[in-house]
């Protein structure tokens, strides 16, 4: 190898050489070597010398692809400098265009300046208008207050309003159902009371009777004393004069019952003063007790009317079962009244005459039920067995052994023949009465 001295010409254009070529960095490493020692190791040196050859390729392959690198380049900015060429050659045609874009840029900032201009003016025209109007609404805001208060004072009034007309829309149909049921229960009262009405000219009549009754068998009472008295003064002296001394007056009034026992006894001939004061003496004690026990009897049947009729009035406020079936036996009934009266030429005269009782029968029909229909409707009622044991459960509940404390319990239970009886009876006489 060849050595260089450092700072020669030649080391100048070695290095100039290495920059050119990318070996710079290898030269600087030439450079920064001693120089070569003659009796150095000569494997050191083949090795750097190696590794130089190996950078030098390496560098070498480096500036032929930046090479490649510019030349691509290179050739861009050519194509870009002739298409720029070309454009200038075209210059002359775009001054025109330019021109008039000039014009009509300067056009739009004249018309963009106007209407700033336009727009300044109209916002100053708005914000008059807005005055004005703000100056109006104040004037006016006085009495559109006043009235938007009014409005919905009335409405709260007109919604008081109606809430009160439903209450009391609400509480009229109570008392009207209220009043329904006092009607009803006045008017069951009022057929209670005529009912008691006619049992109390019944026991009235009944009493008179009695009395008659007792009258006349005291009148033979006291006929037989007379003959028995007469009879004893041919005997016995001292038992006649017993005997006026017990006279009638100091006896309560004999029940008709015992009528015969008393003629028993003024029959038989005292043979005894002593033994007719005794018996005339039991026989007031006798009839005391019998007093005694009739007003016991009398208070304890007044307690049961009372209770009766409690139940009574409890029972007509509830609408039971049987009031049910005797509603439907009465449509029924008046359904086939209504269903005859719209056939009449087909059924004969006489037939429709027995059925309906009267010619004016549609005319009753319409108000109330006549004594046929009353006949018909007591015979269907009288049909159905259900019927008949209802209105003994009903009737007389303490038959069935619920209430045991009731004097009521005494007694036979009446059957649903003897209701059936009753019923005939009250029908017989509604249509007596009508």
């Amino acid at each position: 190898m060849i050595c260089v001295q450092p700072g020669s010409p030649e080391d100048s254009t070695a290095k100039f050489r290495n920059k050119i070529l990318g070996l710079s960095a290898v030269a600087e490493q030439n450079s920064a070597v001693p120089p070569f020692d003659e009796h150095g190791n000569a494997t050191e040196q083949k090795d750097i010398v190696t590794q130089m050859n190996e950078e030098l390729a390496r560098r070498q392959e480096s500036y032929v692809r930046r090479e490649r690198q510019y030349k691509v380049r290179i050739n861009e900015l050519e194509a870009l400098l002739s298409d720029s060429r070309a454009k200038k050659s075209k210059e002359n045609t775009l001054d025109a265009s330019m021109d008039r874009v000039r014009a009509m840029h300067r056009s739009i900032l004249d018309s963009v300046d106007q209407e700033k201009d336009l727009l300044r003016a109209f916002r100053a025209r708005l914000y008059s208008v807005q005055e004005e109007l703000e100056s109006e609404k104040n004037k006016t805001d006085d009495g559109a207050s006043a009235w938007i208060e009014k409005s919905k004072q009335l409405e709260t009034e007109v919604e008081w309003t109606k809430e009160l007309a439903d209450r009391l829309d609400r509480l009229n149909q109570s008392l009207t159902r209220e009043n329904q049921r006092l009607k009803t229960q006045f008017s069951t009262q009022e057929n209670d009371r005529e009912f008691l009405v006619k049992q109390l000219v019944t026991v009235k009549k009944d009493n008179v009777s009695l009395r008659t009754e007792l009258e006349a068998l005291r009148q033979q009472l006291d006929q037989l004393r007379e003959s028995g008295q007469q009879q004893q003064q041919h005997h016995h002296s001292q038992s006649q004069s017993l005997f006026a001394t017990a006279s009638t007056s100091s006896l309560p009034k004999v029940h008709y019952r015992d009528s015969a026992t008393s003629l028993a006894l003024a029959q038989r001939p005292n043979t005894a003063g002593v033994g007719t004061l005794a018996m005339a003496s039991d026989s007031d004690n006798r009839y005391k007790e019998i007093i005694k026990r009739l007003k016991r009897l009398l208070e304890v049947e007044r307690r049961n009317l009372q209770q009766v009729r409690t139940a009574y009035k409890l029972e007509l406020q509830n609408h039971t079962e049987l009031e049910m079936i005797l509603k439907e036996c009465v449509q029924d009934i008046r359904g086939d009244i209504s269903h005859v009266s719209q056939l009449p030429l087909v059924m004969p005269s006489h037939s429709s005459g027995s059925l309906l009782g009267s010619p004016q029968h549609g005319r009753q029909s319409e108000c109330r039920l006549s004594s046929s229909e009353r006949q018909r409707l007591v015979e269907k009622l009288l049909e159905k067995e259900q019927l008949l044991n209802l209105l003994t459960v009903k009737a007389f509940p303490v038959r069935n052994g619920k209430r045991r404390g009731d004097p009521l319990i005494i007694g036979e239970a009446v059957s649903p023949d003897e209701v059936a009886k009753l019923l005939s009876d009250v029908s017989n006489y509604s249509d007596g009465r009508h």
